[in-house]
């Protein structure tokens, strides 16, 4: 036990230790125990040095990429998001609770860990970013964890370059979803480390993963969605060598039946979920690679000989020490609002803010099919430099090399180019479903590491095709961020088990692509959209600004200070999702949302004798946010004096 929990510091000791013993005891029996123990001290030597040369590229990554990071952490903003998550943390920083006290979008969950940077930071919009660029530095070694699953220290090194590359530093905001994406990660990390030591704790953390991320945002529900698929395949797999060869099979009719049920019941709750908005593109891109898994796993079952109590032992073994770990944070959080008789109030709002910012939210369509025709070049690629031994050749490897490099540099000037190898990523994630299954079946083998190579696939794969569904209904290009590096890391998972051919020469060019790419065209085009046009980036110098650099940094010092100035008793009404307003200028809401309220609540906050500034948005990020006529019509009779500032119009009293 104690051992499994060892570090890699504290393993690379033990082996230098252990060498150092071996070494003494050799000399001490002379030469001729030399060539007896050469063998035993080269393995000793080899496992040492492989351990110093893993921290060292670890170190390696987390040197670049936080310098990386750290250079673009505070350029840009959307004022919505940025406004909503830093006013919800301030409530919480002064008592209240999300759902009972003031509006939440989220769970609820994100406001407590960014309250807590608030305290420590410092209550400003830099504290936020702070508090994710620190998740952040710990999800690089889970990354980094998990390739090394599949590829050496340089390899694994390169790969968690590209997938920082192709996520956070695209857009740094405090986002939920960078945090669904870095506890996704930690799970699949635990959940690796579980099929490597068969100790039930690491299901238990991975539960925890789950808890956590669903508790910050209900999209939490997509990463549990994946591990629970992973467990019905961990089972069948476990339960087809349950029999001694040449039994008979035993009757497991009812686990099928409750297995078939609960898969098809699950595409069945996913085809409901899309059934507002299912065309042709999210059958692709949110049906098929769900359906791909459930496909693997209803074809196994032809292959399994354990009887029904045999296999819901095992599934149970499995999915309690889970369910127990998904189940803990979600009581800890919930102990506030049982204790005041207030969970259903937490549960209605949670609810209610998921439905209407899904509305709100608009609708974005995902890449389609038709874009496939740039991803069959990379897949081509992959699958030459699996099979085919010429294509492993220095030659090959520095002709798409070289070729990588004019691509990169002709992306830099070149807008379409950019959006073709965009796509050739955007539609990656049901093709890398599809081949995983292929390999998957094909390594049906039975010997044990077959197995094991097969399971880490199917998780990959699985965490892959559901937490995409983040980009659902609202799939912009950054939404591809958020879920990006789980593709890459079972693309990686799928190359390594299914390659039979020797060599890193061609793949090594497809890595350096994507990655110089990432670093050259994406990041620096602060791309939140492809098409998203953004100014020259000033420094806001407000008090709670934190020092962002945004474009039109001078409006937004220059509004809330003269908010304040017009709002003597430190009150106002902002409306149309401005949430940015009353963190920046330091007012108080007169209402219970932050974000926007409905009209009957916005005309019965604006009627206080108490009120004596409003702002109404003409422009709010969200469509749904549009003030209606009749309380515009409201509030310019009881507030005669105003100003424009932008898409903002400002009304006073006196």
């Amino acid at each position: 036990m104690k051992k499994e929990m060892e570090t890699p510091a504290k393993a690379g000791m033990r082996i230098d230790s252990a060498l150092s013993v071996e070494i003494i005891r050799v000399r001490e029996q002379g030469p001729e125990s030399v060539a007896a123990a050469s063998e035993s001290e080269l393995a000793l030597v080899t496992a040492a040095q492989g351990w110093v040369v893993r921290l060292m590229v670890l170190g390696a990554v987390l040197t670049v990429a936080g310098l990386y990071v750290g250079v673009h952490i505070g350029r840009g903003w959307v004022p919505a998001d940025d406004g909503t998550l830093s006013q919800s943390a301030l409530r919480v920083l002064q008592g209240q609770l999300p759902h009972r006290d003031f509006g939440e979008i989220y769970t609820g969950g994100l406001s407590f860990i960014h309250a807590l940077a608030f305290r420590a930071f410092g209550v400003n919009l830099m504290s936020l970013r702070i508090c994710v660029f620190l998740f952040f530095l710990a999800w690089l070694p889970a990354v980094y964890y998990v390739a090394l699953r599949f590829a050496s220290a340089i390899g694994a090194g390169a790969i968690t370059l590209l997938a920082v590359a192709w996520s956070y530093p695209n857009y740094p905001a405090a986002m939920p979803s960078w945090y669904n994406l870095f506890f996704a990660t930690f799970g699949a990390a635990a959940l690796l480390r579980y099929l490597e030591v068969r100790t039930r704790r690491w299901l238990f953390v991975a539960g925890v993963c789950g808890g956590v991320s669903i508790l910050i945002k209900v999209i939490g529900a997509y990463y549990i969605a994946g591990v629970l698929l992973f467990l019905a395949f961990l089972e069948q797999s476990e339960s087809q060598n349950e029999s001694v060869e040449g039994e008979s099979p035993k009757n497991s009719w009812l686990y099928r039946v409750f297995s078939v049920g609960a898969l098809l019941l699950f595409l069945a709750t996913l085809v409901n979920l899309l059934r507002t908005r299912l065309g042709m593109a999210e059958l692709y891109q949110f049906v098929l690679p769900s359906a791909v898994v459930v496909g693997l796993i209803l074809l196994g079952e032809r292959s399994v000989r354990a009887g029904t109590g045999e296999r819901f032992k095992t599934m149970f073994r499995a999915v309690i020490p889970f369910l127990c770990g998904l189940v803990s944070p979600v009581v800890v959080f919930l102990a506030p609002y049982a204790r005041w008789g207030e969970v259903w109030k937490f549960l209605s709002g949670v609810t209610s803010s998921a439905v209407s910012r899904s509305v709100d939210l608009g609708v974005i369509r995902p890449v389609g099919i038709e874009k496939i025709m740039f991803v069959l070049p990379l897949v081509g690629v992959l699958a030459a430099a699996m099979y085919w031994d010429k294509f492993q050749g220095k030659a090959v490897g520095a002709a798409l090399g070289l070729g990588a490099v004019v691509l990169a540099v002709r992306a830099a000037q070149s807008f379409a180019i950019v959006s073709e190898i965009w796509w050739s990523v955007a539609a990656l994630t049901p093709i890398a479903a599809l081949l995983g299954a292929v390999v998957v079946w094909v390594k049906r083998k039975p010997d044990e590491r077959m197995k094991v190579e097969r399971q880490r696939v199917v998780l990959l794969i699985s965490l892959a095709a559901t937490c995409s569904l983040v980009q659902y209904p609202f799939a912009a290009p950054i939404y591809l961020s958020y879920a990006v590096p789980l593709t890459l890391l079972a693309l990686l998972a799928i190359v390594s088990t299914g390659k039979t051919q020797r060599g890193t020469y061609a793949l090594a060019s497809v890595v350096g692509f994507y990655l110089v790419f990432g670093v050259v065209s994406l990041v620096p085009r602060y791309i939140y959209e492809i098409t998203y046009v953004v100014g020259h980036m000033d420094t806001m110098q407000g008090p709670r600004a934190g020092g962002l650099k945004i474009d039109g940094a001078a409006f937004f010092d220059d509004l809330p200070r003269f908010l304040r100035e017009h709002s003597p008793n430190g009150l106002m009404f902002a409306g149309n999702d401005c949430p940015e307003l009353y963190f920046l200028s330091g007012l108080t809401n007169v209402a219970h949302d932050d974000g926007g309220e409905p009209p009957e609540e916005i005309l019965k906050a604006i009627q206080s004798d108490d009120l004596n500034l409003v702002v109404l948005n003409d422009s709010p990020y969200f469509p749904g946010a549009v003030m209606v006529p009749e309380v515009r019509a409201e509030v310019t009779r009881r507030f005669p004096h105003t100003m424009r500032f932008g898409s903002f119009q400002v009304f006073w009293k006196q």
